[in-house]
C-alpha cells in the first residue's frame, strides 16, 4: 500500500464510531464507485451522513475537526511505518491469504509486524478457552513440540495466559509464529516494538522479526474489550491449514470458531475429549500417540 491509501484508510478508520463493518461497507462503496478513498472523505456534511450513512460523531470529526484528525492519522502511519509495521487491506500483496479466503469477514484493515511471507507457510493454529489447568498446559506444550518439529508454523493469540505459554513455548523452540492480537498492535506493544509483549515472567525477548508475524485486526492504539476475543479466536482459527483445539467450553466461542472451520473444510483435531460436540461434527481427536504420528498428514495434500 502506498503513502495515500494508507492515509485515506486510516482517516476512516480512526473515526469515532467506524467498526470493521463500516469500514468494509465504505471500501466496497469506494471500489463500486471507483472513488479514491480520499475523496469520499472530503464530501459534504449532508453526503457523509446519508450516502455514506457515517454516525453524527464521525460526520462531525470529518467536518469540524478534520485538520486535527488527519494530522493525527498522518502521525500515526509515521510511526507505524518507521516500526516496520504495515497496514494492509484484501487485495494487498502482504495481506494474509487465508483471511482472505476464510475469514467471515476479512478484517477491512489489518496490521502486520514481522515477516508477512510466514502468513503463506503451512501452519496448525491452537485454540484455547480462558481456563488454564496442568491438562491444557501440558498438551499446549505437546502440540507446540510436535507443530515445531515438523516445521510447521503455530498460529497462536498473544495475550492471555493460555496464548501466552503458546506464544512463548513457540519462541522457545524457534518456531516460525503467526500471533493474532485481541487489541491494536501499538497497545499491545507500547512504546516498544523491539521486545514483544506475549512472554511469561519478567522481561520482554527481543521480537524476531524474521520468525514471527503480529496480525491484528484492530485500529492500532485500542485496547482489548469483550468482543474482542471473539473475533481474535475467529481470525485465529481462519488461519491454521490445521485447527487444533486445547480446551473449549461446551457452547462457547471456541468450539464455535472450530466448528464453523470444519464447515469450511478446515481439518480440526480436539485434543483428547476437549469437545465432544465438535467430535460428533467431525472433527478427529488427537493425543500423544496421534501426535507421534505426525500432525503433517492432517494437512490438505498431506
Amino acid at each position: 500500500m502506498d503513502d495515500e491509501p494508507t492515509l485515506s484508510l486510516l482517516t476512516f478508520a480512526e473515526l469515532p464510531g467506524i467498526g470493521e463493518r463500516r469500514l468494509a461497507r465504505l471500501q466496497t462503496h469506494a471500489r463500486a464507485a471507483c472513488i479514491p478513498l480520499a475523496r469520499l472523505s472530503a464530501l459534504p456534511p449532508a453526503a457523509l451522513a446519508t450516502e455514506l450513512r457515517l454516525p453524527g460523531v464521525a460526520v462531525r470529526r470529518l467536518c469540524d475537526g478534520r485538520v486535527w484528525h488527519v494530522a493525527r492519522c498522518a502521525a500515526l502511519a509515521r510511526r507505524l511505518a518507521t516500526a516496520g509495521a504495515l497496514l494492509c487491506q484484501p487485495g494487498d500483496a502482504p495481506y494474509p491469504p487465508a483471511w482472505a479466503r476464510r475469514a467471515a469477514p476479512p478484517p477491512p484493515l489489518a496490521t502486520l509486524y514481522g515477516d508477512p511471507g510466514l502468513a503463506r507457510q503451512p501452519s496448525v493454529a491452537l485454540l484455547h478457552s480462558r481456563l488454564v489447568s496442568e491438562r491444557s498446559v501440558a498438551a499446549t506444550l505437546c502440540v507446540t513440540r510436535a507443530a515445531a518439529a515438523e516445521g510447521l508454523t503455530l498460529a497462536v493469540g498473544g495475550m492471555k495466559t493460555p496464548h501466552r505459554i503458546a506464544a512463548a513455548t513457540g519462541r522457545a523452540l524457534g518456531a516460525r509464529r503467526l500471533v493474532v492480537l485481541d487489541r491494536g498492535l501499538l497497545a499491545a506493544f507500547g512504546a516498544d516494538l523491539e521486545h514483544e509483549p506475549f512472554g511469561l515472567g519478567p522481561g520482554r525477548s527481543h521480537f524476531d522479526a524474521a520468525r514471527t508475524l503480529v496480525l491484528s485486526p484492530f485500529r492500532p492504539d485500542d485496547h482489548a474489550v469483550p468482543r474482542s476475543g471473539r473475533r481474535r479466536d475467529a481470525l485465529l482459527a481462519a488461519l491454521g491449514d490445521l485447527v487444533v483445539v486445547i480446551s473449549a467450553r461446551p457452547g462457547g466461542e471456541v468450539e464455535r470458531c472450530a466448528l464453523a472451520a470444519l464447515t469450511r473444510g478446515q481439518p480440526v483435531l480436539a485434543w483428547e475429549d476437549a469437545s465432544p460436540a465438535l467430535r460428533a461434527a467431525g472433527a478427529r481427536r488427537l493425543d500423544a500417540a496421534g501426535l507421534a504420528a505426525g500432525l503433517r498428514r492432517w494437512l490438505p495434500g498431506g
